[in-house]
């Protein structure tokens, strides 16, 4: 059934099904929580099951994924339905007052083959001042029949009038179980590979989905060839690699995989199992990298690889930031040798 589609969310589920069957339905809900976990994939779910045309159990609300109604929702078709999202063509995507007069234009007739308008504003916190402003009238006196979801990852970006008048269902990533079943069945992945975007992916079944998986473990692979002692032995060498990583990948990738390799060497210290770590097939190095540090040193490093993270945000040169954590980085590994 379409509602087992969204992996885990049994809050949310249970919420939307009990409304459903007692035909108490609100006119506005947020659906809030990390990017990737089904918050989009349940606001379709959700339109699916109060407009399908052959709903398979009144006692456990949910649609037949297949009827005329389940099809074209999906395919955004379906005239009772309209999907808002920020233009994503642009730098810094917005959904723009032009496409909230669009949202007035679709609620304010009857619906045409179900029983609810329905709206889904996916980002809703990209909304500018003026949009936000002009949604927030539409959502004072909506008309009986419309129904509006909004989806946001960063719901303290909307204004505080537009939350109020919502019913909030807060989504959380899957377990790792949970996560590692869906993308056996839906990807046939093996085990290991599941479990390294667990690690990777928070759990977040929507983002493992449109990962490259190759290209994803060959960057993560880059700090084991960091960790060699030869890799940064000399000056000119930890310039040129931070030049190279600058120039070949974005800067948030280039943190999250040292970070994830800095956890290794963490749990590594600290004696945690081999079940846990990321570089499952690279036990001997990051044991070797660990024989000298202290957990407190890697702290360190991982203290000041966090304070980099701003570094885009605040207009810092990403090529100096990173030879300075390189050298760093080298230094704190490779002290005994030097």
């Amino acid at each position: 059934m379409p509602f087992a589609d969204v992996i885990g969310q049994d809050g949310p589920k249970r919420k939307i099904r009990t409304a459903l069957a007692r035909e108490a339905i609100g006119h506005a809900y947020l659906f809030s929580g990390d990017d990737g976990i089904g918050k989009r994939l349940m606001a379709l779910r959700f339109a699916q099951a109060l407009s399908c045309e052959a709903p398979p159990s009144p006692s456990q609300p949910d649609s037949c994924g297949s009827c005329r109604a389940c099809e074209q929702i999906v395919s955004g078709a379906w005239p009772d339905l309209l999907i808002i999202e920020p233009e994503q063509d642009k730098a810094n995507p917005q959904i723009k007052i032009d496409q909230v007069r669009e949202i007035e234009r679709h609620v304010i007739y009857r619906p045409l083959l179900s029983t609810r308008k329905i709206c889904v504003i996916d980002d809703a916190d990209r909304l500018t001042a003026n949009a936000a402003n002009a949604f927030l009238k539409t959502l004072e006196d909506p008309p009986d029949h419309s129904l509006f979801i909004l989806v946001t990852s960063r719901p303290l970006r909307l204004l505080a009038t537009v939350r109020s008048r919502c019913l909030t269902l807060k989504f959380s990533p899957a377990t790792p179980t949970q996560f590692e079943g869906a993308l056996a069945l839906k990807q046939a992945m093996a085990i290991e590979d599941a479990r390294f975007l667990s690690q990777v992916c928070g759990n977040r079944i929507g983002v493992a989905l449109r990962t490259d998986l190759s290209q994803l473990r060959s960057r993560h692979d880059q700090f084991l060839e960091l960790c060699q002692a030869e890799t940064l032995a000399h000056a000119t060498a930890v310039l040129q690699r931070a030049e190279d990583l600058s120039k070949s990948q974005p800067f948030p990738d280039v943190i999250d995989w040292l970070a994830h390799g800095l956890r290794d060497v963490l749990l590594v210290t600290l004696g945690t199992g081999p079940d846990h770590l990321l570089h499952q097939s690279h036990i001997p190095l990051l044991e070797h990298v660990a024989e000298s540090l202290t957990p407190a040193d890697v702290v360190e490093l991982l203290e000041f690889l966090q304070t980099l993270e701003q570094a885009p945000t605040q207009n810092l040169n990403l090529q100096l930031c990173l030879e300075t954590f390189l050298f760093r980085f080298h230094q704190t590994i490779h002290r005994d040798a030097a």
